[in-house]
Order: structure tokens, then C-alpha cells, then sequence
């Protein structure tokens, strides 16, 4: 898979840009505030429907406009694809795919992969559990497209369940109902705690291989899944029936806190580096090595069990890298399409393949050099 062109009408900062990408690596050059992250944000956009920041889809529209378009021409075995998405700030957004109205996300977001290497995906390693759970779920999504719908099928129990803990314990059907969500819940997150544990040892196998690589051998990476690794229980029936009696013993607490304290939505993932907390006991630089190694392990993963490879987007990730590291990565991304944003070209003095060089100032791309 690889994307054709890319054209953004009133899309953040710029009023109408039209992009001609290159197959494989592109550099888009420019000065602090000229708008590189944009492009990245509309092309990721395209593929997933939503932003890879925290904003309200509103802000994505030009601030003196009322709409906003995105078009991305995509190709696959020859054939392109043409993705339209249509941004109101009086209306809810509207997608077409070869002029056909999607009517689910599902739909768009299983149409090609993007993996991205930006700043802010350091929080998988640094902050809070839910940033690694959204990272294992969004790398099995883009294997298995059906685990969305059973996260949504999970969470809407969930919901369920923590309206009924929250206003229905004085109801006089209260047992019943808890009960047969209970069942519900751990039914469906025994589903997602098989799937997760799966495809955590398969990401672990990659990463392990990519981190001694990047580490000279010097680092082991290692993935427990609450506090369990490769001999977690595959079994569905048995992850169900602990879970229910989780869920049952901590009703009491449930009910006074008003929300479902344990279940999948509450799961971490713990990364070490020999032995290490990786939250803890890393440095800055060597957690953003290993946010890179998981990276670099979900593309592996898409190429090896999937027939199209994924698009690849970097934002202002080398300036943070030594040549050694910053060499590694291109060359591990060298056979896929790239968008890759930085101030300069400099990191690319080593590096021999094919590439082209764009430079953005003044709401204005150019082809700056290319080989």
C-alpha cells in the first residue's frame, strides 16, 4: 500500500495544499510553526478518521472556515483508492471511500495501516497503563479487524454495568441485573484477555530481536501481561471464570465507588528492560529507544502476517537519535513508504537509498531534492 497523493482544503493551518508523495522515503523540511506536523495529522486523518492528538475534530478546520476536506489517493496492487473526508464544524464529518458513503469508523480504518513514531509516543513507556493497553489494542486491530467491535461490544457492557452499580443498587431487580452483567463482562474481556496475552508474546519476540540491535546486545526487553508473561492462560472459559469471581469479590467496592474497578479496561503492561521497570529505572533516551523498538516491531508484525505493508509516519523523531540509531531506522524502513518531518535533512547524510526532499514555508510545499 502506498499513498499517491494527499490534498488538504482548509485543513489547520493551511488553506490548500496539494502533496505528491513519493513510494518510499519523504522528508518534508521547514522551520518551527510552517505546518510539517499538519500534513502528517491530515494523512493520518485519512486512515483513521480521527487525530493522533488530543483535540476536537473542530480545531482541524481552519479557524476562519466553516469546513474543512482531505482527499487521499491510495494504491494497492495497482489499483488506487480514492478516501474523501468532509469536516463541518455544524455537522458530524462525512466519509467516502471511491464515492461511496462510509457509515462506520470500522470501515475506514481497516482500509490501509499507518504506524506513527511521534514525540508524544513515549507515554506508552512513561505515563499512565491506558496508553500501552490503546498500543497492544491498536497493533491487534490492524491485524484482526474484528477486535474493535469486540472492545465496543466489552465496553458497552461495561457502560451497562457501571450505570447499575451507580443508580440501580436500591432497584428492586438490582441482583438480577448486576449478575447478568457480571456474566456479560467476563464473558466478553475473557475474549480480549486471550487476544491481548496472544499477540503481547508476538510483539515481545520482535521487539526482543530489534532492542538488542539497537542496543549493541547490551538490552533485553521483556512484556508481562498483569504481572504474568508466556504462560498466561489462553483458555476462555477459565479466563471467564476468574474474572467473573474478580468481579464478584469486588463488588462491595464497586458499589461504593460507583464504577467496575477490575476487568481488561483496567489491565496493564509491564515493559522491562533487563529486569527493569522501564517506567522506573530508564533514562529518557534509553525509553525513547524502547518506544522505537516497539514501533519498529509493530511494522515487522503487519509485513510479516499481512499482505500490505503499512505507511510509516515520523514526526521530528531523529533529532533525538545518534547516527547509529538514526541509520538503523531508515534502514529498517527504507522498503516502506515514509513521511518523515524534521527542520533539516542532515540525518539522511548517511543513508544512500532513494528519497525526496520537500521543503514547506509559507503554506507552500516544494520538491527541494530528491535521489
Amino acid at each position: 500500500m502506498k499513498i499517491n497523493n494527499c490534498y488538504l482544503l482548509n485543513f489547520r493551518n493551511f488553506n490548500n495544499l496539494n502533496i505528491r508523495f513519493f513510494d518510499k522515503i519523504n522528508v518534508i523540511t521547514g522551520g518551527n510553526a510552517q505546518g510539517k506536523t499538519n500534513i502528517l495529522e491530515g494523512v493520518y486523518f485519512s486512515a483513521k478518521g480521527k487525530s493522533f492528538k488530543s483535540v476536537k475534530e473542530s480545531d482541524l478546520i481552519k479557524i476562519d472556515k466553516r469546513e474543512s476536506f482531505i482527499r487521499t489517493d491510495v494504491e494497492s496492487d495497482g489499483l488506487e483508492e480514492k478516501i474523501e473526508l468532509k469536516l463541518s464544524k455544524d455537522s458530524s464529518k462525512v466519509i467516502r471511500i471511491n464515492e461511496n458513503k462510509v457509515d462506520t469508523m470500522q470501515e475506514l480504518r481497516t482500509f490501509f495501516d499507518i504506524v506513527t513514531f511521534i514525540p508524544e509516543d513515549i507515554k506508552i513507556i512513561k505515563e499512565s497503563k491506558s496508553y500501552r493497553r490503546d498500543f497492544i489494542d491498536e497493533v491487534i486491530i490492524g491485524l484482526l479487524p474484528g477486535y474493535n467491535s469486540l472492545l465496543i461490544k466489552y465496553n458497552n457492557i461495561l457502560n451497562q454495568r457501571n450505570y447499575i452499580l451507580k443508580y440501580k443498587k436500591q432497584g428492586r431487580y438490582f441482583k438480577e441485573q448486576i449478575r447478568a452483567s457480571t456474566k456479560q463482562l467476563a464473558q466478553e474481556g475473557a475474549k480480549i484477555m486471550r487476544m491481548r496475552s496472544k499477540y503481547i508474546g508476538i510483539i515481545e519476540e520482535y521487539a526482543i530481536e530489534i532492542h538488542k540491535r539497537l542496543t549493541s546486545e547490551k538490552e533485553i526487553i521483556s512484556l508481562d501481561y498483569n504481572g504474568k508473561s508466556k504462560d498466561y492462560d489462553y483458555d476462555i472459559i477459565k479466563n471467564s471464570q476468574v474474572l467473573y469471581s474478580q468481579l464478584e469479590e469486588n463488588l462491595d467496592r464497586d458499589l461504593n465507588l460507583g464504577f467496575t474497578s477490575v476487568g481488561p479496561h483496567r489491565d496493564d503492561i509491564s515493559i522491562f528492560v533487563n529486569d527493569m521497570d522501564s517506567r522506573i529505572f530508564l533514562s529518557q533516551g534509553q525509553q525513547r529507544t524502547l518506544t522505537l523498538s516497539l514501533k519498529l516491531s509493530q511494522i515487522k508484525l503487519y509485513d510479516d502476517f499481512k499482505e500490505v505493508s503499512p505507511v510509516i509516519l515520523l514526526d521530528d523523531v531523529f533529532s533525538e537519535l545518534d547516527r547509529e540509531r538514526t541509520n538503523y531506522l531508515l534502514n529498517s524502513i527504507k522498503d516502506y513508504q515514509s513521511i518523515i518531518t524534521s527542520t533539516d535533512e542532515s540525518f539522511l547524510q548517511d543513508y544512500t537509498d532513494e528519497y525526496r526532499v520537500f521543503e514547506l514555508m509559507d503554506n507552500e510545499l516544494k520538491v527541494k531534492k530528491f535521489r
